[in-house]
């Protein structure tokens, strides 16, 4: 009896061991497993979204991509803390997947991303060459301060810097660089306009004066002498038909009329030659003198000053020439308009007392200058 009842135990607990280990092996086979395998295809995708930029061309999706990654991992090592019986990793596995997903969009839409910006940059370079172009090529002789000036400088050299990184691949820094520029170039853009707006409000005026001085050309078969201070040029007109044109250069403060004695600005009007001055008559190689100030001259300058802009003290200055020693590239004179001596002599031998001279801020309109 007393063997039966141990025999009968024994076979008791090895079938309680058994079904425990039946338990047991059916509870590791049927139980929440962590997801390995997308962890490690997650990895791999976001290496390949990390390699060709996604971080900076597709920034939103990758951020989320590497955002429900760590979320998961955190979910799994926190999931691997519980005893096992009782660990869930379908809250990993479900951020795993999402990560994966948002890794995948990152790297269908970097390329994409990439090309748009490659465009982006293309046609705003385009626009900011433009504008550095019309500076150089019409407002370059403009008498600005000099951090107007600077801004422009330093646009063109962000630009430039732009152009080597785009040149190398590195579209972000080329962005970046872009809009160092941009912002340079916009602020001194602004002054510039206003300058020039403020300038060209006298566009009219100049047409008249322009158009009156072709006509007597044409109608007296004689010379005429047009300066253009935009272009910084001088039109020989024989017989109301352009002859030839000249490179000027004038006083520093150009841009408007001459005010008083000593402003360093050129006049604008319409005036004529009352003496020609020969080589060692005149302080600048050979000078044709002209008529200023003019009527309309001294008018203006006594209105100005009877309005208070003018101080009672003011002089109304004179003594404009057209002379040589230009070709300094700059303007430098104190208020004449100066061409290169060779350039003079031809001008000189073709221009008598009477021709007329007629200054203007531009021979064109500001849409015109700036197509």
């Amino acid at each position: 009896m007393k063997l039966g009842w141990k025999k009968k135990l024994f076979i008791s607990v090895g079938i309680l061991l058994s079904i425990f280990v039946i338990v047991y092996v059916i509870l590791l086979l049927t139980m929440n497993k962590p997801p390995l395998a997308e962890f490690k295809t997650c990895q791999a995708i976001l290496s390949k979204a990390k390699s060709v930029n996604a971080d900076v061309y597709s920034p939103e999706y990758y951020s989320a991509a590497d955002k429900k990654y760590k979320a998961a991992l955190i979910e799994w090592k926190m999931q691997n803390q519980r005893f096992f019986f009782f660990r869930n990793y379908s809250k990993s596995k479900e951020l795993i997947l999402a990560a994966k997903l948002k890794a995948e969009q990152a790297n269908a839409s970097s390329g994409a991303n990439k090309n748009s910006m490659k465009m982006k940059y293309l046609q705003e370079i385009e626009l900011l060459k433009h504008k550095l172009d019309n500076y150089h090529e019409v407002f370059i002789h403009l008498p600005l301060k000099v951090n107007v000036r600077k801004n422009y400088e330093f646009g063109k050299l962000f630009l430039d810097q732009g152009l080597n990184a785009f040149s190398s691949g590195d579209i972000m820094l080329a962005t970046k660089k872009l809009n160092e520029g941009k912002l340079r170039i916009g602020i001194a853009d602004k002054e510039v306009n206003i300058l020039i707006k403020e300038y060209f409000t006298n566009y009219s005026k100049w047409q008249g004066w322009f158009a009156s001085t072709i006509r007597t050309s044409s109608q007296n078969n004689s010379y005429a002498f047009i300066v253009d201070k935009m272009k910084h040029k001088g039109y020989l007109y024989y017989r109301g038909k352009l002859s030839k044109e000249y490179d000027v250069e004038f006083g520093r403060n150009w841009i408007g009329d001459k005010v008083f004695a000593g402003d360093k600005a050129t006049p604008e009007g319409m005036y004529r030659v009352i003496k020609k001055k020969g080589n060692g008559d005149s302080r600048y190689y050979k000078a044709m003198l002209i008529n200023y100030p003019n009527e309309e001259d001294y008018a203006a300058f006594n209105r100005k000053k009877r309005q208070g802009t003018l101080s009672r003290n003011s002089n109304i200055g004179g003594l404009i020439e057209i002379h040589g020693e230009g070709g300094k590239g700059a303007d430098w004179t104190s208020g004449c308009v100066a061409l290169e001596n060779s350039e003079l002599d031809e001008l000189f031998s073709r221009m008598s007392v009477g021709t007329p001279v007629t200054i203007v801020g531009s021979t064109q309109s500001l849409a015109e200058l700036l197509n």
